[in-house]
C-alpha cells in the first residue's frame, strides 16, 4: 500500500458505486454498490480482504445512509484505509462545454455541475449530493 488512497464514488439517481484504489499502482482495497435508494430493501454489497458482504440499509436509505454506512461501518473495520485517504474522486456524467477532464471541486465547479443538470437531470443532481456528504463524512481529511 503506497500510503496514497482514493475513494472513488459514482452517484446515481437510486445507486451509490464506490472504492478505494491505490493511487499509485491501481490496486483496489474495497468495492461496492448500494442500491435500491428510497425503496424499502435498500441496501449495500461491498468487497473487502477477499470477502463479499451485504447489509441492510433501511427502509427509504439513499445516498446520505449509505456513505454513512460506508464511514462508520465499513470503514471503521479496517481504519488504516481512512488514515492514507489524500482524496475523493466523483465520477460526474455532464459537466457542460466548461468541465471536460477532471479538476479539483470547489464553489465554482459545484455551481457549474448545478448549471449542466439539464444535461443530465438524473445523475447531476445524484453527484452533488455525493460531493455533500462526502465533504460531510471527510471534514479533517481534505476539502473537495
Amino acid at each position: 500500500m503506497s500510503g496514497k488512497l482514493v475513494l472513488v464514488l459514482n452517484c446515481g439517481s437510486s445507486s451509490l458505486k464506490f472504492a478505494i484504489l491505490d493511487a499509485v499502482n491501481g490496486d483496489e482495497y474495497l468495492s461496492g454498490l448500494a442500491e435500491c435508494f428510497h425503496l424499502p430493501e435498500a441496501r449495500i454489497k461491498w468487497k473487502m480482504d477477499g470477502g463479499k458482504h451485504e447489509a441492510e440499509l433501511g427502509a427509504g436509505a439513499a445516498h446520505s445512509e449509505a456513505l454513512n454506512f460506508i464511514v462508520n461501518t465499513i470503514l471503521a473495520q479496517k481504519p488504516e484505509l481512512s488514515a492514507q485517504l489524500t482524496a475523493i474522486g466523483h465520477r460526474i456524467v455532464h459537466g457542460g462545454e466548461k468541465y471536460t477532464s477532471t479538476v479539483v471541486i470547489d464553489d465554482s465547479v459545484i455551481q457549474g455541475i448545478k448549471d449542466s443538470a439539464s444535461f443530465a437531470p438524473l445523475h447531476n443532481p445524484a453527484h452533488l449530493i455525493g460531493i455533500a456528504e462526502a465533504l460531510k463524512s471527510f471534514p479533517h481529511h481534505f476539502k473537495c
